[in-house]
């Protein structure tokens, strides 16, 4: 396969660039930027000058000294991003997909233009170009948006292209000594895990956990002409990334299938859990820093639900379009609840798409103060038109586009009371599910810890209780939902 093959999307190169620029271009991305920690000062500068560097006809060596250095610093600057051990502010977490952009463009002209002195050096260009293309494809998920096919068809279209060149299994790649199948089968399995059932978080958690233990998984070629449901495929033929079996059958080109086995990643994330659940930290075992051991658990029990393949749907969708209005978060919900005449406000305008059994799907025109308000695992009350009592549920699944929020939710069954709850010596808001057989308890996360005594109480129905946090139920990015046992009434 030729590079031509590759068919790269590049930006047109109709910008003249004299010496005099070069040496400019050379201060800014060689001079000034030593080391990763150089990228939040000048992201700026750095953003700027590769956009018009990017656009210039070059040769390809003197391209190659302009930017070898600076995407190696790059690589170790996104991952320090991602993983939040480098904070960005507001307006660089706004342009960092154009950063992640030109440094996939920046890398694809080197594949284009730059002539390797060996099969090391192309296989390293290849990486960070495989690496480039991840990044811009991490940028989707992380906005809650779909992942787009053209990325995959490039990505898809860039593994086939080391794989004929006998690329895929270096180790030496810069910066980070991986090879190209592990951080080829990284993209897959992130994009398999259903990065819009996890929350922010959950998300930053499992891209860590899938660097350190992507090779675990095993990525090989079809060799017969039956799919298995265990397995995941990838047609590289295709702007398609992981599919299942099912899916698969219907576009696969045998020549071009390859199988992602993701049992050994599998059997190595049980093994994980188990070491958090007795006590190990979740550094230790491959997570980012800063990282709790639950929200560690609860990344790794989502991401194995997603690569069994085992559809948890128990009932059928009912397609509908009512409108409605939602209240979005636990602040909300909790003043909405205790004066509902004297905060309309605080509900936001919305419709109903579709309804099940146990749950809804509810799509909101987002203005832009409202995008963050709802994540995935967190609660929000409906109230579709014509009921007025509403339903509480948790956000199981978020989808964003420029217009509009798309999610499902699940409903939370029981008697609804908005109370106040008193642990150790704060206090703070909380809501109340009482059901014939238990008591559970949303408030913030990490608020109540296991086994500790609660005091809640309703002003208004001069409702107090006395109880004792159990063990989690289910864990969002703002809140937690509490098992409580009542000690006094």
């Amino acid at each position: 396969m030729s590079i031509a093959a590759l068919h790269l999307t590049l930006p047109k190169q109709n910008l003249y660039i004299n010496k005099d620029a070069i040496a400019l271009c050379r201060d800014v991305l060689v001079n000034q930027i030593l080391n990763p920690t150089d990228f939040a000062d000048q992201f700026d500068k750095i953003l700027a000058t590769l956009h018009k560097l990017n656009r210039a006809a070059l040769n390809g060596d003197v391209r190659l000294s302009l930017t070898e250095g600076l995407i190696n610093h790059f690589l170790v600057f996104i991952r320090q991003v991602r993983c939040t051990e480098v904070a960005l502010d507001l307006r660089q977490r706004r342009d960092l997909p154009d950063l992640n952009r030109e440094f996939a463009f920046a890398a694809k002209l080197l594949l284009r233009d730059a002539a390797p002195h060996s099969k090391e050096e192309l296989a390293n260009i290849v990486y960070w170009t495989v690496s480039s293309l991840a990044e811009q494809l991490q940028d989707f998920s992380a906005q809650y948006r779909s992942q787009p096919g053209c990325l995959w068809a490039e990505l898809n279209r860039l593994y086939q292209f080391a794989e004929s060149h006998l690329l895929t299994d270096f180790q030496s790649n810069k910066p980070d000594h991986r090879d190209i199948a592990s951080r080829y089968k990284q993209a897959l399995l992130f994009q398999a895990a259903q990065p819009e059932h996890l929350n922010d978080e959950e998300q930053r958690l499992l891209e860590g956990y899938l660097r350190k233990w992507s090779y675990r998984s095993q990525l090989d070629r079809q060799e017969n002409r039956a799919f298995y449901s265990h397995n995941f495929y990838i047609d590289l033929a295709s702007p398609l990334g992981a599919q299942s079996s099912k899916e698969i059958q219907a576009l696969a080109n045998s020549r071009s299938v390859r199988v992602l086995d993701p049992s050994g990643l599998m059997d190595q994330a049980r093994q994980n859990m188990t070491q958090l659940r007795t006590g190990s930290s979740a550094q230790q075992i491959g997570f980012p820093l800063q990282c709790d051991n639950i929200d560690a658990f609860m990344a790794l029990k989502k991401a194995l639900i997603a690569w069994q393949q085992a559809s948890s749907r128990r009932y059928d969708r009912a397609p509908c379009l009512m409108a409605a209005r939602t209240a979005l978060g636990l602040n909300t919900i909790y003043r909405y609840l205790r004066s509902p005449q004297a905060s309309p406000s605080r509900l936001i305008n919305s419709h109903t798409i579709n309804r099940s059994k146990i749950g809804a799907c509810v799509k909101i025109t987002a203005l832009q103060d409202e995008m963050g308000l709802v994540s995935v695992g967190d609660v929000v009350m409906h109230y579709p038109e014509f009921d007025a009592s509403g339903a509480l549920g948790l956000v199981r699944w978020l989808k964003r586009t420029e217009v509009s929020i798309i999610f499902g939710f699940e409903f939370i069954l029981g008697n609804l009371q908005p109370v106040t709850v008193r642990a150790r010596d704060g206090i703070t808001q909380a809501l109340l599910i009482s059901t014939a057989d238990n008591d559970s308890l949303i408030t913030y996360k990490g608020y109540c810890a296991n086994n500790m005594a609660v005091h809640l109480y309703y002003k208004r129905d001069g409702i107090s209780l006395d109880a004792r946090a159990q063990s989690l139920i289910q864990r969002g990015q703002h809140v937690d939902q509490i098992r409580l046992q009542r000690t006094r009434p």
